[in-house]
């Protein structure tokens, strides 16, 4: 197998290494693995897919991603080779138009992809989806995010402060990629509510810029909605900034557990956070107000006199992930840019 990519030689030392990429601006500010060949042609060992093969180009840069390409960042980030075939699947949806990458790269926004997985392939290369899933020590959860991020400054060309704009940042945008905690969840999976089958293997992509915890420890279904309702009607996190937002309930399987006892349904859940959280159109600052009435062509329902959540119930993607212990659940808000969308992983 022949690879295209430039090559550098370097002194085989671990700080001339990490000077050089840091110099070169090749990492997230953390040390790499040297993307050698021998560890590069590894890397390529958990596809079938040619390492030529372009993907597509990514922005700003507008640079071709191939699966070549992929792997380099893939072992930079600590990956194995068994993440291959999801780290391609997530770089096929961002590369999509309407996912709006070019925007997310470059935007004051904190936005960052954020990946939730399904099916047997969780099992298959260790991906967390309990206890501290969106926390340190796992390594399939840590370094595909972080993979994905590499890819989208090496890559994509999105160096912070050049061209990535992000005002503050959030943590998130080091890499975000969880399972969903499908064994203990009393409904059926986020993927086989979308459409695909229970036994496939499914990527979603959906770009938020924060995670707030929602935390109730009651038994009582009366005040888990109750508290799940109240967390979320705020100007500071409801999604009132977009109407074509996807924003996301991370539950964790204990809170469903209660909800599905009360005959909770995501559906029904999805319905009543719609008609319940609302904020009075003085909620927002007048110019937010005059533009969701549509001065820009923006598509906003005011539902009955009030502004809803979401514009529709549908948009408001409903997880269980997390462990089972505890009252944590949690809010990802998402606006402007990288809208939920999922796709089947493929080899």
């Amino acid at each position: 197998m022949t690879l295209h990519s430039s090559k550098v030689e370097l002194d085989d030392d671990a700080e001339v290494i990490s000077d050089y990429f840091h110099a070169h601006g090749y990492t997230d500010g953390l040390p790499i693995i040297p993307p050698t060949e021998a560890r590069i042609l590894r890397m390529l060992a958990g596809t079938t897919r040619k390492p030529g093969e372009s993907l597509g180009l990514m922005p700003p840069a507008v640079q071709h991603v191939t699966i070549e390409k992929i792997a380099i960042n893939a072992v930079m980030a600590g990956c194995k080779p068994a993440y291959m075939p999801v780290l391609i699947a997530a770089v096929e949806l961002m590369l999509v138009r309407d996912w709006a990458l070019d925007s997310m790269q470059s935007t004051t926004n904190p936005l960052t992809p954020m990946l939730i997985i399904n099916g047997p392939i969780r099992q298959r290369i260790g991906l967390n989806c309990g206890i501290g899933v969106m926390g340190p020590g796992w390594q399939a959860n840590a370094t595909i995010g972080r993979a994905i991020r590499l890819m989208m400054l090496n890559i994509g060309g999105a160096t912070p402060g050049d061209v990535d704009k992000c005002t503050q940042g959030f943590v998130g945008k080091y890499g975000l990629c969880i399972g969903e905690n499908e064994e203990e969840s009393p409904w059926s999976s986020y993927a086989v509510r979308e459409g695909f089958g229970a036994d496939e293997d499914v990527i979603t992509a959906i770009g938020v810029n924060s995670s707030t915890n929602i935390h109730d420890s009651s038994d009582r279904w009366e005040d888990l909605i109750m508290t799940l309702t109240a967390s979320l009607i705020s100007p500071g996190t409801a999604n009132v900034a977009d109407p074509m937002s996807t924003p996301v309930i991370a539950l964790n399987p204990l809170h469903a557990q209660i909800l599905a006892g009360a005959g909770y349904t995501p559906e029904s859940l999805q319905e009543h956070i719609f008609q319940k959280c609302r904020l009075p159109p003085e909620g927002l600052s007048v110019r937010r107000s005059v533009l969701r009435r549509g001065e820009h062509g923006e598509a906003l329902f005011f539902v009955d006199g009030m502004i809803p959540f979401a514009n529709w119930a549908r948009n408001i993607k409903i997880i269980v992930t997390g462990g089972i212990t505890g009252g944590q659940s949690c809010y990802l808000s998402n606006g402007h840019f990288g809208y939920a969308s999922s796709k089947r992983i493929g080899t």
